[in-house]
């Protein structure tokens, strides 16, 4: 059915994942260094608030941690 005076139809986003790499890239396959780094920024605020480490991680330790856990 199709919403609102556009027309178009809606289709709502895919539920959130609890998979951390899911959440970071969101759903797209290849992004440059500077989103990589930005999308990190905001999952570590997010998720990662008693971390120690918080402020040295980096993608490379991300993904060590990740593998941890």
């Amino acid at each position: 059915m199709a919403c609102g005076g556009c027309g178009a139809r809606h289709n709502p986003p895919p539920p959130i994942n609890s998979d951390p790499m899911t959440v970071l890239m969101g759903g797209y396959k290849s992004l440059n260094d500077r989103q990589i780094r930005a999308r990190l920024e905001v999952y570590k605020k997010n998720y990662c608030r008693q971390c120690e480490k918080r402020y040295q991680c980096d993608f490379p330790m991300f993904l060590e941690c990740k593998k941890a856990k």
